[in-house]
């Protein structure tokens, strides 16, 4: 099993008709040993409230495994919900890569290493 398990989120993921069976995959990739789970926001612009509610379980479902969850590709709108609502302090949010591309930049030499801008 990979340590790192990346999975996207879609709206159908965390409608309520769903969501049991996509926890119980959550739970089932845990135990095979997955220790990082990166949630993929790229096809979710928004969220409902339910929606919301399910991605809070989730966090609980994870945290309760001592696993690590990240969330990764949040739209603006989401990452104002987020904010809005101090979820933003849960979630370890990944930046987008070109964001990251541009954090990351080598900067200038430092007795012949570069150094990376954070």
């Amino acid at each position: 099993m990979n340590v790192l398990v990346k999975i996207v989120l879609s709206h159908e993921v965390l409608e309520n008709s769903q969501l049991a069976l996509f926890q119980k995959e959550i739970q089932r990739l845990i135990e095979s040993g997955g220790k990082i789970i990166m949630l993929d926001f790229s096809k979710i612009n928004f969220l409902k409230n339910s929606e919301l509610m399910a991605v809070v379980a989730i966090v609980k479902l994870v945290r309760d495994s001592e696993c690590i969850l990240l969330i990764s590709a949040m739209s603006a709108q989401v990452r104002i919900l987020f904010e809005l609502t101090g979820l933003q302090q849960i979630f370890h949010c990944l930046p987008f890569a070109e964001e990251f591309y541009l954090k990351s930049e080598l900067t200038e030499p430092l007795g012949g290493l570069q150094s990376l801008a954070s």
